[in-house]
């Protein structure tokens, strides 16, 4: 979503107003997402590269205004690269967080501006060794930095052993789920489409 309508709020800020699936992430009535972000610190997204086919962690530093990017191909995606691909980030979440009154914009010679984030590439961190372990790493760097031990994560990191660690408890959750009869993240709709459909059979 943020990629699709960088191009209209570069041009129109106002274009947000007509995203309103996207608007419901700050605000906590997204489902995925059910804290409004005026009160947390940190929003952590998994990122998936335009030009590559290639996953990413963002980490939305709220208090500091800067987006933090965690990868595990350093050494074949260059800097650069990294910092273009999330642009449209860096630019959309700022207007994003006006919108719903998070932030305020800044006053620069009278005129009011939305500055964008700032990007943060964080090195020194365990890196896959082929083309296929990077949704593994998004996971467990998303993982360890929830547990705030990050320089705990094991480096070399076995991608293997996790890989199979995540499919037994996504196992385990399902069975739990059948067992126990409750919904799951996609299972919700968002909070504005239940109040929709419940006006809806009021009528």
């Amino acid at each position: 979503m943020v990629r699709r309508i960088y191009t209209a709020v570069v041009e129109d800020p106002n274009a947000l107003a007509r995203q309103m699936s996207l608007v419901e992430y700050p605000l906590g009535e997204y489902v995925h997402c059910n804290t409004p972000w005026a009160e947390i610190d940190h929003v952590l997204m998994p990122i998936r590269m335009g030009v590559r086919a290639h996953w990413i962690l963002g980490h939305l530093d709220i208090r500091n205004r800067c987006i933090n990017i965690y990868n595990s191909c350093w050494n074949t995606i260059r800097d650069t690269e990294m910092v273009a691909d999330v642009q449209s980030f860096a630019f959309v979440i700022p207007h994003l967080m006006a919108n719903v009154d998070v932030w305020q914009p800044v006053i620069v010679n009278g005129v009011q501006r939305i500055e964008p984030l700032v990007v943060n590439l964080v090195h020194d961190i365990p890196q896959q060794h082929n083309g296929t372990n990077c949704g593994v790493f998004v996971i467990k760097y998303a993982e360890y930095f929830m547990n705030d031990n990050m320089q705990c994560m094991p480096n070399p990191f076995d991608a293997t052993t996790e890989r199979t660690y995540l499919a037994s408890q996504l196992y385990k959750h399902s069975m739990h789920k059948m067992t126990e009869g409750y919904e799951s993240d996609p299972d919700f709709l968002s909070r504005r489409e239940r109040k929709a459909r419940k006006a809806a059979k009021k009528k």
